[in-house]
């Protein structure tokens, strides 16, 4: 993360609030199943199985196969729009994806078809992992923390053995957005029910057309994107 502008920065951190905002709705709406934490469903997934909770494990495991679904529509936008209109433009086509999702997941929360709002969720938090897809690899994971805590205490060591503290701070920022993102949501989601999906969708729309307006900016400048 240490190699991004400033600018790509902001946005990982906007998109791990938005990660950790939905998580907490997902979690408190659907029972304890998450629309982001995958690890967290498949062991949801695997001790209802064990369980004999049908219900429950039907549920997680809807969950995880959007949320795949989600990743490869994510990877298809990137490569498509790479292909299209190069590599500086694929990242815009992936917002504008996810933005989508959230937008059909605020319709289907108006129409009332709550439980298929929150698996469209599923299907947008996946795609927004392609937001920073370098060579096919997720540069900055936006909707799991594990590895990011790894680094960060893995790079918080290399800072006293010639490292940069800059890293591990970095690391830390994205776990504290997340975190952020998850108090807001369960406070948000305690005041409006599911009525929250239409806050975060707002969060991803407003995102998406700053992000576009500032990389249409600096694409007309010749400044780096």
């Amino acid at each position: 993360m240490y190699d991004f502008r400033l600018g790509e920065r902001y946005l990982a951190a906007a998109f791990a609030f938005v990660a950790g905002f939905v998580d907490s709705i997902g979690f408190l709406y659907l029972g304890g199943v998450f629309v982001s934490f995958m690890s967290g469903n498949t062991t949801r997934s695997a001790t209802a199985l064990v369980e004999s909770n049908w219900g429950l494990a039907t549920l997680a495991g809807s969950c995880i196969l959007l949320f795949l679904l989600g990743v490869m529509n994510g990877a298809l936008t990137q490569r498509l729009a790479t292909r299209r209109w190069g590599l500086y433009r694929a990242r815009e086509a992936v917002l504008l994806n996810v933005t989508l999702m959230f937008l059909i997941s605020s319709a289907l929360v108006l129409l009332e078809w709550e439980r298929a709002a929150m698996l469209v969720i599923s299907i947008g938090v996946g795609t927004m992992n392609s937001i920073f897809e370098r060579k096919g690899e997720v540069a900055i994971p936006l909707t799991y923390m594990t590895g990011t805590l790894v680094k960060m205490g893995q790079r918080f060591v290399e800072a006293f053995f010639d490292g940069k503290h800059i890293v591990w701070i970095l690391h830390l920022a994205l776990w504290v957005s997340l975190s952020a993102g998850s108090i807001v949501g369960a406070l948000i989601f305690h005041r409006l029910q599911l009525e929250a999906v239409f806050i975060v969708t707002g969060l991803v729309f407003l995102a998406t057309v700053v992000t576009i307006a500032v990389r249409s900016y600096r694409r007309h400048h010749g400044l780096p994107l």
